[in-house]
């Protein structure tokens, strides 16, 4: 009877060890924290558009801006560090596409901020795991 626990264990060892080791290893998702700002241009809020947040780890995030304010929740939130950010202002001013149009290639969005907020951003915003993370922007 010994011999069968001592072969029981033999082939379950190694088994519990690669369990331990995988959970006891695993680093899960890091902690997301909320965002919240405003973003104006010129000295007035923005009216509609969207900012986005990119580390270069890969970690991401963004939300619409609605009359120059902006959220993001912490279930979606983003993990401690530093972020280049990117602002786009489509202009509200492009016509829509007439009803008999077919679908396709549409009249291009013409951005009302230059590419140093966005295409070229060299914005820039760090997310603290302490403190409320109010990131804002005043662009010119």
């Amino acid at each position: 009877m010994n011999r069968f626990r001592t072969v029981r264990w033999l082939s379950v060892g190694p088994f519990l060890l690669v369990v331990g080791f995988v959970v006891g290893c695993g680093k899960g998702e890091p902690k997301r924290y909320p965002v919240s700002g405003t973003v104006k241009y010129k000295g007035e809020p923005i009216k509609y558009g969207n900012i986005s947040f990119r580390a270069d780890n890969g970690a991401s995030g963004g939300a619409d801006i609605r009359d120059g304010k902006y959220e993001i929740p912490a279930v979606a939130g983003l993990p401690e560090g530093s972020y280049r950010v990117a602002v786009t202002y489509p202009d509200p001013k492009v016509p829509a596409p007439r009803p008999d149009e077919p679908p396709g290639p549409s009249t291009p969005v013409r951005e009302l901020l230059p590419a140093k907020y966005n295409d070229k951003t060299e914005l820039t915003a760090q997310i603290k795991a302490e403190g409320a993370n109010d990131v804002s922007f005043d662009l010119k």
